[in-house]
């Protein structure tokens, strides 16, 4: 059996530009600017990314699933997604990176990034159509992206996280106009849940039980679980078995790691457990994952 080739970890600093690259960069989609090249195989990166798609037609798979596309589209990626582009109608837009530290301060990165689903691997709903009467308002936020960004004057950072502020907001609105999320900014609940998704995504290879997470937030379990069904229509528990599982299919799929590697790494000191355990969640052995995966992903991933 062919040993299969690990997926490549892009960096922002990566790709055609001669620019010192720290905190951010944005790029149209074409040949030309040496974007549409980097979606061609499978990949992840260690940067949030924003691509809008204004023309064209494809498919876009993200972490197994395919989200065909057509016409005026976004797609919202969060570090370590696996994903790739396969364009049938060529495409044309921008893509858009940037790493947390573009904002100066956290709250700024909790509320404009974290503070939504646009970049949520878990819960996720990655891609949001853009309206027509909206088209021309996103364009000239790109641009404005593209002249600050080419330009590099002084105080670069604050402009630019300032443009990605406006354009996380616009989208949010354009999100919420089709569907009615319940969230709220000034409620202590919603508050609580958000720092449960985060801790989640930051320590779900360490942290296994929802005890762990109460702790560590000083709340009860009881109350994560309240939380999380509210907010997340999930239990606790649930939302962070759903992050070891996507982990665990990411790699089963695409990277040539052992199964007892994979356990360690994921936290689990037992691989029969962890094997027990992934079976329960997805209906198949890791190894009848792996070598059976297409007719799973295509059953199990939605």
């Amino acid at each position: 059996m062919m040993k299969k080739k690990n997926i490549p970890v892009f960096k922002i600093q990566q790709h055609c530009d001669s620019k010192e690259i720290k905190n951010f960069k944005v790029a149209s989609f074409s040949e030309e600017a040496c974007t549409a090249a980097e979606f061609d195989e499978d990949h992840r990166h260690e940067y949030f990314e924003i691509i809008w798609l204004k023309t064209g037609a494809g498919i876009h798979q993200i972490d197994m699933v395919d989200h065909p596309y057509s016409g005026s589209v976004l797609f919202f990626l969060a570090p370590g997604q696996v994903h790739r582009i396969t364009q049938f109608k060529k495409s044309q837009g921008f893509v858009l990176k940037f790493l947390p530290a573009i904002f100066n301060h956290e709250r700024d990165f909790l509320d404009y990034v974290l503070d939504t689903c646009l970049f949520d691997s878990v819960t996720s709903c990655p891609t949001i159509d853009i309206p027509e009467q909206m088209t021309d308002v996103v364009e000239e936020l790109f641009f404005r992206f593209m002249d600050e960004f080419n330009n590099q004057q002084p105080g670069a950072d604050i402009i630019l996280s300032s443009y990605l502020k406006i354009l996380t907001t616009i989208i949010r609105r354009i999100k919420n106009a089709n569907v009615s999320t319940g969230e709220s900014d000034h409620k202590p609940q919603y508050d609580l849940f958000r720092k449960f998704k985060l801790t989640v995504e930051q320590h779900y290879k360490t942290m296994h039980s929802v005890q762990d997470y109460a702790i560590f937030l000083k709340t009860q379990a009881r109350t994560l679980n309240a939380v999380a069904r509210k907010y997340g229509n999930k239990s606790a528990l649930e939302m962070i078995q759903d992050r070891i599982i996507l982990e665990a299919k990411r790699r089963l799929y695409h990277d040539s790691e052992s199964i007892k590697e994979l356990c360690y790494e994921l936290g689990f000191e037992d691989p029969a457990y962890f094997t027990r355990f992934f079976k329960k969640n997805v209906g198949a052995t890791p190894q009848h994952f792996r070598t059976g995966k297409s007719e799973i992903v295509k059953a199990d991933v939605a």
